[in-house]
């Protein structure tokens, strides 16, 4: 079990470090100008992939026939005509992007990334089927190599750029990477094949999730467009740099869990086994969060602080708010993995709604004289709102008790508002004790991940070929 959690943790560790130090690299070799022409790309990555999202790689792990080479044929033939039609998409949205943002000359970019979904759908799902065994090296290889290709091919690109193109063409490497590294480690022949019914019941698993996902890509850019437009550019870079600074450890945190627990989950599903595995499930994501919380508290401002010195003092007293924010979206992290498992895929949507609809009324307070700390205020409680809906659906749906989660939460919520207390004050060694200790009891109140991490053992679907 250590082994497994430990080879998923690092690769996703590692690949997040590497496309950090890539943006960074980039950043420091091209021009402001360039960097910004070079991000629209992103976003429009963005919102294709987000908008979406069919979770395949949920519907491989979770489904009772997703070892069957007929499973796998119809979801690779489905994967490939999702990336046809993201690609025409983006294509299509060429001219209206470069358009919008101003940048005629980038045209042609724009098209070119139109590459990037159409590759992308040929990619091995042989890595998917293996982690429903535990068999995570192919997983680790694909999010891990094509990152460091990526980064290597950075500076001769910029030898022969030298502007925003840098970026393009090292996105379009390390797609093409992932693709060949997914079927390099893939143990079973490449296959597709078109089954109606089930890509019917594919589709019918994934819209959920395809609308979750756009739900979070509104999320994500609203409140950046809002702050942005109300409060000035040099606001949302202190925000836009706080909120990845936190919301990278967050997405570890989710991709990691997920990877780890669904197997188990979907293998235990109907046995007497499943209630305590689920709610450990919960318990460790209500621990990771906190974790979070308090490293974040405690070296997230002299971190920045020793990266990009003063220029950016004045986001390290966002830091703590938001890790808050994120560590909610953590804690929901829980109860989608556990939802999954059981084929409930309207929950995580339900919940992202809530988020969302708590967008305008940040809007109207920000253009009624708030700040950014208004904004966040308003995040974290549509993200408490959306976790508790969440958690009160899988709760509910799946039988499973609210009491042994109840201490754990409240532990949970003294600790964050202590972190939050202290926020932008700078944290002496009484609080960081006092903050270490609230997470111990955390820990300590959380019985069922304790007989978990007890047994050391950590079984998926017990398949053979």
């Amino acid at each position: 079990m250590i082994r497994s959690i430990g080879l998923i943790l690092s690769g996703n560790l590692a690949s997040a470090a590497l496309m950090m130090l890539r943006t960074l690299l980039i950043s420091r070799l091209i021009s402001l100008e360039d960097f910004g022409i070079a991000s629209t790309f992103l976003l429009a990555l963005a919102m294709i992939e987000m908008m979406s999202a069919l979770g395949f790689q949920q519907q491989m792990m979770q489904a009772k026939d997703g070892n069957e080479p007929a499973f796998q044929g119809a979801l690779q033939v489905f994967s490939v005509v999702r990336g046809a039609i993201n690609a025409l998409l983006l294509f299509a949205l060429a001219g209206p992007m470069a358009w919008f943002f101003d940048i005629p000359q980038a045209l042609w970019a724009f098209q070119l990334i139109a590459l990037v979904p159409f590759v992308s759908g040929f990619v091995h799902f042989d890595l998917h089927r293996l982690s429903r065994r535990m068999h995570y090296l192919p997983s680790v290889m694909v999010a891990l190599l094509p990152p460091v290709g990526s980064l290597m091919s950075v500076v001769p690109l910029y030898h022969l750029f030298g502007d925003y193109r840098v970026l393009l063409f090292s996105i379009l490497v390390q797609m093409g990477l992932g693709v060949l590294v997914s079927h390099l480690f893939a143990q079973r022949r490449y296959l597709l094949r078109f089954d109606g019914p089930l890509i019917l019941r594919s589709l019918q698993f994934g819209w959920p999730i395809m609308i979750s996902g756009a739900l979070m890509f509104l999320v994500f850019n609203g409140e950046r467009a809002i702050i942005g437009r109300a409060l000035g550019l040099e606001v949302l870079a202190l925000f836009s740099m706080a909120l990845s600074l936190t919301l990278t450890p967050a997405l570890v945190i989710s991709r990691t869990t997920m990877s780890f627990f669904l197997p188990q989950l979907s293998a235990a599903r109907g046995r007497a086994g499943y209630a305590p595995l689920a709610m450990a499930t919960l318990q460790v994501h209500i621990l990771l969060g906190c974790v979070m919380v308090v490293g974040v508290a405690l070296m997230g401002g002299p971190f920045l602080q020793s990266v990009l010195g003063d220029k950016y003092a004045a986001a390290i007293p966002l830091l703590t708010w938001l890790a808050v924010l994120q560590a909610f979206r953590v804690f929901e992290g829980g109860c989608a993995v556990v939802a999954l498992a059981a084929a409930q895929t309207k929950n995580e949507m339900l919940a992202n709604i809530v988020r969302v609809s708590l967008l305008p009324v940040a809007w109207l307070v920000v253009a009624r004289g708030g700040d950014v700390m208004t904004v966040i205020w308003i995040g974290m409680l549509g993200e408490a709102a959306g976790f508790a809906i969440g958690l009160m659906l899988t709760l509910t749906r799946q039988g499973l008790a609210l009491r042994p989660l109840l201490v754990p939460l409240c532990a949970a919520g003294v600790l964050m508002a202590v972190a939050c207390w202290t926020a932008g004050q700078g944290v002496d060694w009484q609080v960081g004790l006092g903050l270490l200790a609230l997470l111990v009891a955390v820990g300590f109140a959380m019985p069922d991940l304790q007989i978990y991490l007890r047994k050391r053992t950590a079984v998926g679907h017990l398949e053979e070929g």
